[in-house]
């Protein structure tokens, strides 16, 4: 399974002038740090949002079984990993309640798809 999270690994820098938000105020820029730790992943994330506001983040995910967490509403998250791409969901008891997909295009591009629901849905 980690084999397909190699092509993961390394430092990625977002490029606002190519990402797209549904709602809020784009981030003015960030980093993704990801590291494979024996069977776990470490993510680190670091960003600036809209309102200049720094975001600062670490955590580490199991890659076989759910990693139990205790960040506001969620307990749990599962991590989802496929050729070329790998998602982490988040959950509070059995309601999935946000979803991070992240899906390498060149050897030099990651999207990052996010997903949560709202008012009007997903």
């Amino acid at each position: 399974m980690s084999e397909d999270l190699v092509s993961f690994r390394g430092h990625w820098v977002l490029d606002p002038a190519r990402s797209a938000h549904a709602g809020g105020t784009p981030p003015r820029c960030g980093h993704h740090d990801l590291r494979l730790d024996g069977d776990r992943l470490v993510v680190s994330i670091e960003s600036v949002l809209g309102s200049g506001d720094p975001v600062r983040t670490e955590f580490v995910l199991d890659l076989w079984q759910d990693t139990p967490m205790a960040v506001g509403k969620v307990d749990r998250v599962r991590t989802v990993i496929e050729p070329q791409r790998f998602c982490t969901i988040a959950y509070a008891g059995s309601q999935a309640v946000a979803r991070a997909w992240r899906i390498l295009g060149h050897l030099d591009e990651m999207t990052i798809v996010q997903s949560a629901p709202d008012q009007l849905g997903v």
